[in-house]
């Protein structure tokens, strides 16, 4: 070997020993320290024998490091856990009572009702109580009471006995931790645009485009938002061009946890869940569930579908589009709705590359209303209606109220009104042994210019039971029935304004009469698969239309090997002898293939009339592809090919299709942009309830919430979405990032407010990993345990085993001093000079010898 490398190989052993040997302080020693004197619970101590030190070593107080690492007074940005439970950061004063012992902190009545602490139990201490702003040791607030105080992580933890505690529901999150973030502004958007050739005679072209996009801006707790869409086409044929911007909703809001609800200003909907889901411009005042811990959280609705072609897929409710997104050939499941509501029919259309249009309605009813003893929901909104196909806009008031009353009944009710119409509804729902079953019923008394008032009920019954012995699961049943005379708001309203045009109002007097929606899963026994039966029937009064839909399904996997059967039958009946009747048969096929670290899933789909192929997959993290080949009767095949990739500023995507009738190509764009004090930040994905990430220096540090995501180079990162009102940890991998910088942590835990933008911030510490072998002037080894200063005074180190000081600096020479006692020769001064080491640049991690005088 070389004696430049054996030279270098001794240095690299040498640092490992010196640090492994530092590191073994630090990990066979307690982390804790207990508050002193009386504790129930002895505290583990760690003995250290001097006689094992060295030299000037041995005048060195170690018995500071008795109860782990010492506490030194002063004042410590830590976080506090109650009996292992976060309560946020806090800023604890920690002052030496005695100079032989560790500095301890005390507490004030105001924090441990913060920490949960019944009233009646600091009452009892009528002397401490007088002043609750006094500052006293835990144990003579709370008797059995102590603190762990783990300086290495900054750390508190309290023990406080359970029945001292208030009973909160498991998984509470106090709302004194939930974060209402930063100042900042966003923009979240989902677009994609399409150029369609068609090869028939008349060889012509057509461009679509479409571009959703959520914006947002938070200020000092409230938070204005907008949801839009803009479409455009173009036919050079035709010589057509049109343009149309849609608003959705646009509003203010601010979150009032003391109240478990919400203010909402502007343009937005109502919730749907008593009344069907109405657009409004007014105020809206309406609890929030997600404020509710996770134990006392009671459905989101799910599309699944199946394209032939790489497809649109557009989701309308009451005619107004609310979402739009693109699939690759096979089936697809869409479980992102963006909230206008959670009542009324939803109308979906895949729009395959060659133009068929595939329609259905998916069932969109609220579970059975039940809520736990002593949870209550409400809602108030006042404003004027607001429907994109209705011209009138009367002023609307509408409530409603739910309150859980006891483990077997719960009631709900709610009003509605506004200038001739009323709608008053009563409800309760039951737990049984046989289900849960929700009965309610509503009575409408609507007034019209061409006819009579019209008065009239509507009777609503739903059923859910999951029946563990034969693992069948109904989750939702539900049937409605409505009199001729019965009317919604909605179809009320759309009758007026009909009216009031002059025009014929018989089409649309034809409402709702009855309907029935259900959904079955049953499982099989184990290796045995998953049944499940979807259906609807709806008819109407004053119309002979009825609509029937069923679905009829199979799944189940074997080796790696995904197989499903599924029945769709659609049946629209005009009338006795008129029908339009419609039955697709599907079978479908997943497998992987492996190669090496990827995988490839081939997926076959067949039903009566055609036949498709297909491939998918990713390569790393960021690229995923897909083609397949299609085939129809009477037709040539269809090929497809479509890729997507994450990029750290957006997401981007393409896909083209080529058929003997046309060619179409698509590219796509999605992200968010972030603005900040401190700057603006791109990213490929689109969030509410956001992070950003400040870790000075840390360039290229994995953000590990987020698949692909680092920190740029401005020490930045959004991660976008994570849990409102939730404790989310927030980790950083320090693996790809500069050697050169230190995170002094690498995980946070923050509970933002829905919809905000939180900030975590990462310290970390810049510069060269030093390492000084450093004795006096007569050549004894520095004392074990001595703390390292810089000229300003601040702690940088304790000199660990073997004499050995570590730092973390940028500079290349400097002055520290060591203190290992209160006397005058109970101290030396070290100065280091590594600017010949540096010479390489690459290198990081110096070692160097120095006296210290």
């Amino acid at each position: 070997m070389p004696k430049k490398r054996q030279e270098s190989y001794k240095l690299l052993k040498r640092h490992i020993c010196y640090y492994l040997a530092s590191g073994v302080v630090t990990m066979t020693m307690p982390v804790f320290v207990h508050a002193e004197e009386t504790t129930t619970s002895a505290p583990v101590e760690a003995e250290f024998d001097s006689a094992f030190l060295i030299g000037d070593a041995q005048k060195v107080d170690i018995s500071r490091f008795k109860y782990g690492n010492p506490v030194l007074p002063g004042e410590y940005n830590v976080d506090v856990y109650v009996n292992g439970q976060w309560f946020g950061k806090r800023r604890m004063v920690f002052k030496a009572l005695d100079p032989n012992k560790n500095a301890v902190t005390c507490f004030t009545g105001m924090n441990l009702l913060e920490y949960g602490v019944k009233q009646d139990v600091l009452s009892k201490h009528t002397t401490l109580q007088k002043e609750n702003n006094s500052c006293y040791k835990i144990e003579e607030w709370v008797e059995n009471a102590f603190y762990e105080f783990d300086t290495s992580r900054l750390r508190v933890d309290i023990s406080i006995p359970q029945v001292a505690l208030q009973k909160n529901a498991q998984g509470y999150v106090d709302p004194s931790v939930w974060d209402r973030g930063i100042n900042a502004g966003f923009l979240s958007y989902s677009g994609s645009a399409y150029k369609t050739f068609n090869q028939s005679n008349d060889q012509s072209e057509t461009t679509n485009a479409f571009m959703g996009v959520t914006a947002g801006l938070n200020i000092a707790g409230w938070q204005l938002r907008h949801n839009g869409q803009w479409q455009w086409q173009d036919t050079p044929a035709e010589n057509q061009s049109k343009s149309d911007y849609q608003e959705t909703s646009t509003y203010l809001q601010r979150a009032l946890p003391k109240y478990r609800g919400v203010l909402t200003l502007g343009d937005s909907f109502t919730n749907g869940e008593v009344f069907d889901s109405i657009g409004y411009r007014g105020i809206d005042f309406s609890s929030d569930d997600r404020m509710l811990p996770n134990s006392m959280l009671g459905y989101a609705p799910r599309i699944r579908g199946n394209a032939k072609t790489n497809a649109k897929v557009e989701v309308r409710q009451q005619g107004q589009l609310i979402y739009q997104t693109t699939v690759a050939p096979g089936n697809f499941e869409i479980n992102d709705l963006y909230p206008t509501g959670f009542g009324g029919e939803i109308e979906v259309s895949i729009i395959e590359a060659n133009g068929q249009v595939q329609k259905f309605s998916v069932p969109y009813a609220s579970v059975v209303q039940m809520l736990r003893p002593g949870v209550n929901r409400y809602s108030l909104t006042v404003g004027q209606f607001r429907d994109q196909d209705i011209d009138l806009n009367p002023w609307v008031v509408q409530g409603k109220y739910q309150q859980g009353i006891n483990n077997y009944l719960t009631g709900y009710t709610g009003i509605q009104a506004t200038e001739n119409y009323a709608a008053v509804l009563l409800g309760a729902a039951f737990a049984t042994p046989i289900g849960a079953v929700a009965l309610d019923v509503t009575h409408s008394e609507a007034d019209f210019e061409k006819q009579s008032s019209q008065s009239g009920q509507s009777f609503r019954l739903s059923y859910s039971k999951l029946i563990s012995p034969t693992n069948t699961n109904l989750t939702l049943a539900a049937y409605r029935y409505s009199t001729e005379n019965f009317y919604k708001l909605r179809d009320a309203l759309l009758i007026r304004d009909l009216e009031e045009k002059g025009v014929n109002t018989y089409a649309a007097s034809g409402h709702q009469r009855s309907e029935f929606q259900i959904t079955l899963n049953q499982g099989l026994p184990e290796g045995w698969g998953n049944f499940y039966v979807v259906g609807s029937w709806v008819d109407y009064w004053n119309r002979s239309e009825s609509t029937k839909q069923y679905q009829i399904g199979y799944s189940n996997n074997y080796h790696g090997l995904t197989y499903g059967l599924s029945a769709i039958n659609r049946k629209v009946e005009y009338g006795s002898n008129d029908a339009t009747h419609d039955t697709e048969y599907l079978m479908t096929l997943s497998f992987p293939i492996n190669f090496k670290k990827n995988s490839v899933n081939v997926n076959v789909t067949a039903s009566e009339d055609s036949r498709t192929v297909g491939a998918s997959g990713m390569v790393g993290d960021r690229f995923s592809y897909g083609a397949s080949v299609s085939h129809q009767d009477y037709a040539n095949p269809t090929f497809n090919a479509n890729g997507r990739y994450r990029t750290n500023y957006a997401t981007v995507g393409g896909s083209y299709s080529i058929a003997d009738s046309y060619q179409q190509a698509m590219v796509s764009l999605s992200g968010s942009v972030v603005a900040h004090s401190d700057g603006i930040l791109f990213g490929p994905e689109q969030g509410q309830t956001m992070v950003l990430v400040h870790a000075p220096d840390a360039a290229g540090a994995k953000v590990n919430n987020t698949v692909g995501l680092s920190v740029n180079k401005a020490g930045y990162a959004v991660i976008p979405y994570v849990t409102p009102y939730r404790l989310n940890d927030i980790t950083l991998d320090p693996q790809e990032m500069s050697s050169q910088v230190e995170l002094e942590e690498t995980s946070q835990r923050i509970a933002p407010f829905a919809g905000a933008i939180a900030k975590v911030d990462f310290a970390t510490k810049t510069g060269y990993a030093v390492y000084i072998n450093s004795k006096t002037a007569d050549g004894n080894s520095l004392p074990f345990g001595a703390q390292v200063f810089n000229q300003k005074d601040e702690a940088v180190g304790i000199v660990a085993q073997g004499s050995m000081i570590y730092l973390r600096t940028p500079l290349a020479q400097d002055s520290l001093y060591v203190k290992w006692g209160d006397e005058s020769n109970e101290r030396c001064s070290v100065e280091y000079n590594i600017s010949n080491q540096l010479q390489n640049k690459q290198q990081s991690m110096v070692m160097t010898e120095a006296v210290c005088k």
